[in-house]
């Protein structure tokens, strides 16, 4: 099996991991830690995965074993630290406890071995887009666990497995190759022109091929899926904001037949650009 095949393999089988994984969440707390006095957890071996998210102050991580240290530090507010089950660690604040606040779930897995988990310690998010998401899912998690009702247990284990992909997702594109993000800029650039792999791979001095293997690696969708995708987004803001008609989109954005524009709108969203016209689709939400 060649590299291409076997990355594309081990990748849709991590996918089928990441689909059927359910996380079970066996603690969580979201807090300020004035009143205690040196917060200090550890030595201590974990049972389970524990998320920490920090807010305010500047925490330590110390696993014993290997040494290694991960700070976490209030100008990198919004970090997520990974402790692994089995790690002899210690996890302790190390600035004043009246300004440090700071969120924890505890969780395990039921329903997949294997599961993925984020390759880096220390995750750091956009303060403009993921960060505030998984600020909120972590402030969610703590109402939930505290204050449970009918499906309370069923939304947690939702956070839950949202807050995971979340840091799945930031590792992997921090792990998106420089050529990747060359083709991307190329397709964003020459979008109306609906670039093909076969573009690519003359621009880039590659095989049709190893280009359709290189999307599929790492973004998990071959170049047309990609074209296709951003072309139907860049037709629903033309007929839901702009209220263009269909054939007007359609030639704005370089179709050769309203037909054709509908037949990729309907594969990408699931409807067609008249219901988004008439006022339905996501849009009338």
């Amino acid at each position: 099996m060649d590299n291409d095949r076997f990355d594309l393999y081990d990748r849709n089988a991590e996918t089928s991991r990441v689909s059927a994984f359910t996380p079970r969440i066996r603690f969580v707390n979201y807090r300020g830690l004035a009143g205690m006095e040196l917060p200090v957890w550890g030595r201590r071996r974990l049972i389970d995965y524990e998320l920490i998210l920090s807010l305010r102050g500047e925490f330590e991580y110390l696993v014993h074993d290997s040494g290694e240290r991960v700070i976490q530090h209030p100008k990198m507010a919004g970090e997520v630290l990974t402790i692994r089950p089995g790690e002899l660690h210690t996890y302790r604040l190390l600035g004043d406890p009246e300004r440090a606040f700071f969120s924890c779930i505890h969780l395990d897995f039921e329903g997949a071995a294997g599961v993925p988990e984020p390759p880096v310690r220390c995750t750091a998010f956009s303060v403009r887009e993921d960060g505030y998401a998984v600020h909120e899912l972590f402030r969610r998690a703590d109402q939930l666990f505290h204050r449970p009702g009918r499906f309370a247990q069923e939304q947690l284990s939702c956070v839950g497995k949202l807050i995971w992909l979340y840091l799945l997702e930031e590792a992997r594109s921090g792990e998106q190759s420089e050529r990747l993000s060359a083709m991307l800029a190329y397709l964003d650039e020459n979008l109306l022109r609906h670039p093909t792999r076969s573009d690519l791979a003359r621009s880039f001095r590659l095989t049709p091929q190893r280009i359709n293997a290189i999307f599929k690696r790492e973004l998990g969708v071959s170049p047309g899926e990609y074209v296709h995708r951003e072309l139907a987004e860049r037709g629903y803001a033309l007929l839901h904001d702009e209220q263009l008609s269909v054939k007007e989109a359609a030639d704005r954005l370089g179709f050769e037949s309203p037909f054709y524009f509908s037949r990729v709108f309907r594969k990408v969203f699931g409807f067609s650009p008249a219901m988004v016209r008439r006022g339905g689709g996501a849009g009338s939400l």
